[in-house]
C-alpha cells in the first residue's frame, strides 16, 4: 500500500513540474483583428489565408454568412414567414397566466439557445419556442426540450407560426 501512495505521489509531482516548466515557455501571441487591419486589403488577405491553413471552423452556414455581411458591409434584415414553434404553455386565466407566462420565458431563456416568445392572444397567454421553416425541425426541437424538461409533456405542442428568419 505504501509503494502504491509513493508512486502516486511521484506521478503528481512530475506532472506538477512538467506543467510548471510548460507553462513558463508559453508566450501569447499577438491577437489581431480584421478590423484593426480595415484599410489593407492585403493584409487582410494574408491573414484570412493563413487563419485557414491552421484552423478547423464547425458552425452553421448562417454564422458564416452573418460574419461575410459584417465584413463587406451589407446590411441584411428580418422577415417573418410561415414556420412553426413549439408551444410550451397556454391559459386563459388572465392574471395567473401573464406572470406564469413571464415567469416561464424568463427561466427557459437562460438554459435554451431559441428564442423564447410569450403570445398574447386575448383571452389566451401562450409561450412558444423557436423560429423552425419546417414541421420536421421544430419536432426534433420538441423531443430535444422534453428530455431536458419531461414536466411538460402533456402541455407542449407543435404549431404554426409566423418565424423570424434573416434575409
Amino acid at each position: 500500500m505504501k509503494h502504491i501512495f509513493l508512486f502516486v505521489v511521484c506521478i503528481t509531482t512530475s506532472g506538477i513540474l512538467l506543467a510548471q516548466h510548460i507553462d513558463t515557455t508559453i508566450v501569447q501571441p499577438e491577437i489581431i483583428t480584421l478590423d484593426s487591419v480595415k484599410n489593407d486589403d492585403t493584409i487582410k488577405n494574408v491573414l484570412i489565408t493563413d487563419i485557414m491553413k491552421n484552423a478547423i471552423i464547425h458552425q452553421d452556414s448562417a454564422i458564416y454568412r452573418l460574419m461575410m455581411d459584417k465584413y463587406l458591409g451589407i446590411e441584411r434584415g428580418q422577415q417573418e414567414v410561415s414556420g412553426f414553434r413549439v408551444q410550451v404553455y397556454s391559459s386563459n386565466q388572465q392574471q395567473q397566466a401573464k406572470s406564469e407566462s413571464i415567469s416561464l420565458q424568463q427561466g427557459l431563456e437562460k438554459k435554451l439557445s431559441q428564442p423564447v416568445y410569450v403570445i398574447s392572444e386575448p383571452p389566451f397567454w401562450k409561450v412558444r419556442i423557436g423560429n423552425f421553416r419546417t414541421r420536421d425541425e421544430a419536432n426534433q426541437y420538441k423531443k430535444t426540450l422534453l428530455d431536458l424538461y419531461p414536466e411538460l409533456q402533456s402541455s407542449t405542442y407543435v404549431v404554426p407560426d409566423k418565424v423570424i428568419v434573416l434575409n
